[in-house]
């Protein structure tokens, strides 16, 4: 497509959208084109001086756009299955990455076709943390999945689906210490280990996996939504939360400032602190929870408007699949930062992964990453009924 076409199609869709007839024609080609930009081979893009590929797109979309809010209510597209296929990983370098507002307005126009209901929500995810070993002289790796099982009707139960996936030394070189260190299967932490103390298990990390277990939610989860950033939702909440972006934000804002009332305290960056809630709730709208299509497409587009968030290019995620990577960094600490990629499908809509970093030093002076990820394999209704193993489960 030559960027004649392209300008058309841009200008197409925004004609449409301002005129209030819509039809999916300019979005599906404003769509097409943002991914199909991406994922073409190196030699048939656009090629541009060193520094300035992310620049290009933007201003291609600025000369067919007088206004990148207007791009926010274009038309929904038809989306593919809620279920993420891994996708063989690309050797291709990036040359014209689209810019982060554009990668998440189109993934909001594919969220807004999410199937909108069904006898459970499920989510499938796998996670991986990142510790020092007791000695602090090698990085461990930690996996585990979990599927949520949420039932909106009174006569199906919901559940947790879990498996430990093991342990072992993050990287070749962390391979050669623990080699070393006499190849342990287990690592057990003092318990007056404080630094790093979030990460640190309370009991002995195993190398080897562990079986499949499944636990009925009860207590406060019984009939829950979901959370929030970190508070429970019932159902009737959950109907609750916005499909318009600006009420979606309106909303978020209220929620966080009621939390930081409740829970302020003296040095407490309450702006950067309410910056950070946002993102993470808008995250959590468009991975996590039984929100309207309509909600986490506005998550999308609230996300669109925020600053600090800038398009990385396509890269793989802990899953071995390719997608669109957004970075921004948080700020956890004054001057410790936190550096967050997530990674999309703009096509679908759906998060990929969500992957937070930080540096550390080891006994050894030694510089290391600690990553914590969360890759997203399925999120959405189904009408499926939750596998559970054969053991008793709680």
């Amino acid at each position: 497509m030559n960027q004649d076409q392209i300008f058309r199609n841009r200008a197409r869709a925004l004609d449409e959208d301002l005129t209030g007839s819509a039809s999916t024609a300019g979005a599906d080609a404003l769509l097409a084109e943002i991914v199909s930009m991406e994922r073409a081979p190196a030699r048939r893009r656009l090629l541009r001086p060193s520094g300035r590929a992310l620049l290009g797109l933007t201003a291609m979309a600025t000369a067919a756009v007088a206004a990148a809010a207007a791009v926010v209510a274009i038309p929904a597209l038809q989306s593919g299955t809620t279920t993420l296929v891994p996708q063989p990983a690309t050797s291709s370098s990036v040359t014209a990455a689209p810019e982060a507002r554009q990668i998440l307005l189109a993934a909001a126009v594919a969220m807004e076709q999410a199937r909108a209901e069904g006898d459970y929500w499920r989510t499938a995810t796998v996670s991986q943390s990142m510790l020092l070993d007791p000695t602090r002289t090698y990085v461990i790796e930690r996996k585990w999945s979990k599927e949520t099982w949420l039932a909106k009707r009174p006569d199906l139960s919901s559940w947790w689906i879990n498996r430990y996936l093991g342990a072992e030394p993050a990287t070749p070189r962390d391979k050669e210490v623990w080699r070393a260190a006499g190849a342990p299967t287990s690592w057990r932490y003092p318990r007056n280990l404080t630094e790093n103390r979030f990460a640190v298990p309370f009991k002995p990390l195993e190398a080897a996996a562990g079986e499949r277990t499944a636990t009925r939610l009860r207590g406060k989860w019984t009939g829950s939504a979901g959370d929030l950033m970190g508070e429970l939702m019932t159902w009737r909440e959950l109907d609750e939360i916005p499909g318009n972006p600006e009420e979606l934000r309106g909303y978020l804002e209220e929620r966080i400032s009621r939390r930081l009332t409740a829970d302020a305290h003296p040095g407490l960056d309450v702006e950067q602190t309410t910056a950070n809630l946002l993102r993470q709730g808008c995250v959590d709208i468009i991975s996590r929870l039984p929100a309207s299509p309509e909600a986490r497409a506005s998550a999308y587009r609230v996300l669109a408007s925020l600053p600090g968030i800038r398009a990385v290019g396509e890269s793989t995620d802990p899953l071995g699949r390719n997608g669109q990577t957004l970075s921004y960094q948080v700020e956890a600490e004054p001057g410790l930062f936190t550096q967050v990629r997530l990674l999309i499908d703009p096509s679908s809509g759906l998060p990929l992964s969500e992957v937070w970093t930080n540096t550390i030093t080891l006994a050894d002076g030694r510089t290391a990453e600690l990553r914590s990820a969360t890759s997203f394999q399925t999120i959405g209704w189904t009408d499926d009924r939750p596998d559970l193993p054969t053991q008793p489960v709680g």
